[in-house]
């Protein structure tokens, strides 16, 4: 990998959570700050963030060398498949400043993306429902079993064997009711597993 390459990578980690450092200030490369920027899809006002960040060592940004190499980079990322891969992860699609000859087909990608993120978000949640109920079942399931290991003791009142029927009768109850609730969550998230599967075999992902 070249050290352009290199640079570039660290560039794009860098932009994509901070702002410059003194260091990278002094010694900044403009036209790569702007490729990462755009490639990044963030937005033009990034630049003064950056100018704020230098401007404490007295350094300023080469504006015709930034928007030089952001509008490369942001070539880069208006790309359709990056396009559906920002809409899956539910980010912001930043699309307005993406050049006029690749935002229509960025944005009908972006679009897809979200309706995947949409179907996945709630699958996800199904999931997560279906875990809460697991584990709600298994601690009525443990309780159960420690009313029948009590019941079991020779020196149970009489007071004490029908207060604890009467919680494993309850228990039993929530239970199946839980039962109940789990089989709908499956049923709800095989639906939704395969209209997620039916819509990437329609966009050809």
């Amino acid at each position: 990998m070249s050290s352009r390459l290199i640079s570039i990578g660290i560039l794009l980690s860098v932009s994509a959570c901070a702002s410059l450092s003194p260091e990278q200030c002094q010694n900044a490369d403009w036209r790569q700050i702007g490729y990462a920027d755009g490639a990044n899809g963030l937005p033009g006002s990034r630049i003064q963030e950056h100018a704020s960040a230098c401007a404490k060592i007295g350094a300023k940004p080469d504006m015709e060398a930034y928007l030089s190499g952001r509008l490369e980079g942001l070539v880069s990322y208006c790309q359709p498949p990056n396009g559906f891969d920002v809409g899956r992860r539910g980010a912001p699609d930043n699309a307005g400043d993406c050049p006029p000859h690749v935002r229509s087909a960025f944005l009908q990608n972006y679009r897809q993306g979200r309706e995947i993120n949409a179907l996945e978000s709630q699958i996800n949640s199904l999931r997560s429902s279906m875990d809460n109920e697991r584990r709600e079942m298994r601690r009525r399931e443990d309780r159960i079993e420690d009313i029948r290991r009590e019941l079991r003791r020779p020196n149970v009142s009489p007071e004490r064997r029908n207060s604890l029927l009467g919680e494993m009768e309850r228990l039993i109850d929530r239970k199946q009711d839980t039962g109940g609730r789990q089989l709908g969550l499956q049923r709800e998230m095989d639906i939704a597993q395969d209209r997620l599967a039916a819509r990437l075999r329609e966009m050809g992902r």
